[in-house]
């Protein structure tokens, strides 16, 4: 009984006359949902007629996740169109794209934009750059002391 399982997605491309690359991303509940005319039996029927199976009267069709019997649907030349399926993905935009009126922000919220953890560096530069124009110096600045040292022999 284990040889006789079929993928989902090639199960639904010979039998519902279904293709496209998402096909492998359906599960039985999807299937259940979107093909009612698709008619599952039980283990129980399985078992008590092995005849089924291997007469190809039934078919295991596995999801990734779990193997469910499924009945083989008659297939007519007038029910034979070819649909496809695709899944529409969300776009989602990027979290940086909001543009700031740097000559209109206060000395504090451009500080605040410095800050590398909720900032891209586009931001970073643009706030960095107003700051310089503005006089205000933002790296630190070292005194750098020359030390003498034929005063420290003495």
């Amino acid at each position: 009984m284990k040889d006789n399982f079929i993928s989902l997605s090639k199960f639904l491309s010979r039998y519902a006359c279904v293709e496209g690359k998402d096909l492998k991303k359906l599960t039985h509940e999807d299937v259940e949902v979107l093909f009612p005319n698709l008619k599952r039996t039980s283990f129980e029927v399985v078992l008590d007629n092995p005849e089924l199976l291997y007469s190809g009267k039934v078919l295991m069709v596995y999801d990734g996740k779990s193997a469910i019997p499924y009945i083989v649907p008659n297939i007519s030349k007038e029910d034979y169109t070819i649909m496809s399926v695709t899944r529409e993905e969300e776009k989602v935009k990027p979290v940086d794209d909001t543009v700031y009126d740097y000559t209109s922000m206060s000395i504090y919220e451009l500080r605040c934009l410095l800050v590398r953890k909720f900032n891209s560096n586009r931001n970073q530069v643009c706030a960095r750059r107003e700051l310089n124009k503005r006089g205000i110096e933002i790296t630190k600045k070292y005194k750098r002391v020359k030390i003498d040292y034929k005063k420290m022999e003495d």
